[in-house]
């Protein structure tokens, strides 16, 4: 594992060496105390950055405590695992449609008013599936339509906010940014479902998405605090929409390595990240467990990612990045093949902290790389395709998996998963710069 990394002048984190025994933590602060890692929050000198983190940190609290609530109120009303695929898919499925309109209205406007618009757009999605719950005159075909507008939402959200961190800390902090607000997501990934937990239990999925409502308000009045990216980040585009999306569609063909970036991301989000909707079977059938044995594995995959984060975070610089993506697939591709055959929870969890840390590192550097080759005006729709790679293709793999788990069991669609992967970032790293001729991003 060490070589794959060493190849291009990177290093894994230090609790990933084979043969070590010190605990996470203390190989945690190993790697994040030595002298060239040290400025792991410099992005935080830049004050719109930092006004960025905390609204968003905020915000995605209150998102991740809503989706549970939707998953719960979903799950109360039916009792059926097949509408939460379909509210899932439905909350998803815009993104693929959309996401590179969504990348070239990003590239047509100021990113901070636009992302604070699309904010109050779905602060009013909350609010109304608050008042249906509250009044309760919800029934089940509301939660599909306002999923589908959510979704609808998200298409246009996360191209601007993906390309509004390169606006606000320049490409020379990009990598240190975007590692950071992974982290903040990472986080807010634990703390949203304990909280709507809490709310749930105490006034109801109504009271949850109140709160969602609310929690929108800091991302908007930090989007509003944000003074010299509203000054800077005027668009450019004049072409119409579609021409638009022609020319990003073009750039991506001239620009190999974000056309092997985009692919690899489509195949990691499409078919490597299929185990997430398969894991309440893993936990039952194959570990024998039940909720607190689901919770677990959640747990150690969501440690393994801000591991990832952090780590990433500390690097001194961006060079390597597609070569330090294509090798932790590799890792993560391994790692997921044997997931798929474990028979113990204890080593499935150890796997899912690899695997989270490995995915985190890969989409973290594609995402920071597709962003610094891309000039400023295409770097919306750049980010229009990361995102229907990322997040658009997912739920095509999540029915595929869901059916093919039906068919022939939950172990061996992961392996299979796991084989296609390895296929794909062997492929990639197989095509890599020999030792000591990576490319530097300029």
């Amino acid at each position: 594992m060490r070589a794959l990394f060493a190849e291009c002048g990177t290093m894994p984190p230090a609790w990933m060496k084979l043969g070590t025994h010190r605990p996470v933590r203390g190989a945690l602060n190993a790697t994040l105390h030595t002298p060239a890692r040290r400025d792991i929050l410099r992005s935080f000198k830049h004050r719109d950055f930092s006004i960025y983190f905390a609204g968003q940190t905020i915000s995605m609290i209150g998102t991740w405590s809503q989706m549970l609530a939707v998953s719960w109120l979903v799950w109360r009303m039916t009792g059926s695992p097949l509408w939460l695929g379909v509210v899932g898919f439905a909350m998803q499925l815009p993104t693929l449609i959309l996401g590179l309109a969504g990348g070239a209205l990003a590239d047509r406007f100021e990113r901070a008013p636009a992302l604070r618009a699309v904010q109050i757009l779905s602060m009013l999605q909350a609010l109304a599936l608050a008042w249906l719950t509250i009044s309760g005159a919800l029934q089940l075909w509301h939660i599909l339509i306002l999923c589908l507008a959510l979704g609808t939402i998200y298409a246009f959200e996360f191209p601007v906010r993906l390309a509004l961190v390169a606006d606000v800390v320049g490409k020379d902090d990009l990598l240190n940014a975007t590692s950071l607000t992974n982290a903040s997501t990472h986080v807010s990934r634990v703390l949203g479902p304990a909280i709507a937990g809490l709310i749930v239990a105490w006034k109801g999925e109504g009271a949850c998405f109140l709160f969602n409502a609310a929690a929108f308000l800091a991302f908007i009045a930090a989007l509003s605090m944000m003074e010299r990216v509203q000054r800077t980040t005027a668009g450019r585009e004049s072409k119409s929409v579609i021409n638009s999306i022609k020319e990003g569609l073009a750039y991506l063909r001239a620009i190999p390595d974000a056309r092997i970036s985009i692919a690899l991301i489509a195949a990691l989000a499409g078919i490597g990240m299929q185990f997430t909707t398969l894991m309440p079977m893993f936990a039952q059938e194959v570990f024998g467990g039940g909720a607190r044995q689901l919770g677990w594995l959640i747990a150690a995959s969501a440690v393994g990612s801000l591991l990832g984060a952090l780590w990433l975070a500390a690097r001194p610089d961006a060079t390597h990045l597609l070569g330090l993506a294509a090798r932790s697939a590799l890792v993560f591709s391994i790692a997921l093949i044997v997931f798929a055959i474990a028979g113990s929870i204890y080593p499935a969890m150890a796997l899912l902290a690899i695997m989270g840390l490995c995915f985190t590192i890969s989409f973290s550097s594609m995402a920071t790389l597709i962003q610094r080759e891309a000039p400023d005006h295409m770097r919306g729709r750049m980010m229009g395709l990361y995102t229907m790679a990322y997040m658009g293709i997912g739920p095509i793999g999540y029915l595929l998996a869901g059916f093919s788990a039906r068919m022939i069991g939950a172990q061996p669609t992961v392996a299979i998963s796991g084989l296609i992967c390895l296929v794909a970032s062997a492929w990639i790293v197989a095509r890599m710069p020999r030792p000591g001729e990576c490319r530097a991003l300029e």
